[in-house]
């Protein structure tokens, strides 16, 4: 699994700027939909992210994960994703490691449920729909420096993030939806980009993974490069009282 992918910029460069959210794989929304007044307020834009991203104590999905890295070769994986409040998270894929863990935990609430600031920077189109964005900076001086976040206000659905970190570069995450799924307020898919340069590969991502050889090539590997992941989710369960025990990991 993935160190996660946060990026360095100085911290009192952003202070009088905005912050938050880490969350590359799924943690989802909520099942039923929500009405809420339309806002430019970054506090009220927030809290009702956070009413949605509260909702789901835990899920589990199935996933495609297609990794594209300009040195790398992965085999598309399958796998199952699990989630439990309020950060516990499984992907169950042998020998696949090739995952950043905040591109799966996209809803990370305990962010938002520490000290920061928020500001309304403007509106902008995403996909044909008119959102907010709002810039968010932790106030706790921790790995994050600095969230930009695309919101619709008028359904409080998050629609895209980039994220910048002290240690591993900046990631950019777009949520997809099901319009034929009104009431599944979660994406269907998310697509991750990060800097490659600024990451370590895991030990196993040259090996064998689910049965398929990866392949690097090394003389292109200390290029500047930017990587992406897509992740597809599809039979979402929601609120099922995962136990505890799913996220154990077992001895080998």
């Amino acid at each position: 699994m993935m160190k996660r992918l946060f990026a360095g910029v100085r911290v009192s460069a952003l202070r009088n700027v905005a912050v938050i959210l880490t969350i590359c794989v799924g943690l989802g929304i909520a099942m039923t939909s929500f009405t809420v007044p339309v806002t430019r307020d970054p506090e009220a834009l927030l809290k009702g992210l956070k009413i949605k991203f509260n909702s789901v104590k835990d899920y589990s999905a199935d996933v495609v994960i297609k990794v594209k890295v300009d040195f790398l070769k992965v085999p598309i994986t399958r796998a199952k994703i699990y989630y439990k409040a309020p950060n516990k998270i499984k992907v169950d894929a042998e020998g696949f490691a090739m995952l950043p863990r905040n591109g799966l935990d996209f809803a990370n609430t305990s962010m938002l449920n520490n000290p920061y600031t928020a500001i309304y920077v403007k509106d902008e189109m995403v996909k044909g729909v008119n959102c907010a964005v709002v810039k968010v900076i932790p106030n706790d001086g921790g790995e994050v420096v600095i969230s930009t976040m695309w919101i619709d206000p008028a359904n409080s659905e998050l629609k895209k993030f980039t994220t910048t970190t002290k240690a591993n570069g900046t990631f950019d995450v777009q949520l997809t939806y099901d319009p034929k799924q009104p009431k599944l307020v979660m994406p269907t898919q998310l697509l991750i980009s990060f800097d490659v340069d600024k990451i370590q590969l895991p030990k196993g991502v040259s090996g064998d993974l689910t049965g398929e050889s990866a392949h690097v090539d090394k003389a292109d590997k200390s290029k500047s490069t930017r990587g992406q992941i897509v992740i597809d989710y599809a039979n979402y369960k929601i609120n099922q009282g995962l136990k505890d025990a799913i996220f154990v990991e077992k001895k080998k």
